[in-house]
């Protein structure tokens, strides 16, 4: 659902991101637009215009890149210390 931006507001999620007047969101939940129009932060767009931020596609997409880190890093930790405090055969034959 696109919204247009009627008073400045900040984002839930980070707390940083600032939403000027004016500004063409396309929200993805339908329960988050219709929280900000209740709250008289948007209202329903109806024009052509690009939206120029989209709520919720982004947010997921980040979620599951943090899923997936850690557990590369996981992966690589075990192979890391496996290698630690061995020695090799050639520093045993010195």
């Amino acid at each position: 659902m696109k919204l247009i931006v009627k008073s400045i507001f900040r984002d839930k999620t980070d707390h940083v991101t600032v939403y000027e007047p004016d500004t063409i969101l396309e929200v993805k939940d339908k329960e988050r637009a219709a929280d900000l129009i209740s709250r008289g932060l948007c209202a329903e767009y109806k024009g052509k215009k690009a939206a120029a931020i989209t709520l919720g596609e982004k947010a997921s997409a980040e979620a599951e890149a943090g899923k997936a880190a850690p557990a590369e890093k996981a992966e690589e930790a075990p192979a890391e210390a496996s290698t630690e405090g061995t020695t090799s055969k050639t520093e045993e034959a010195e």
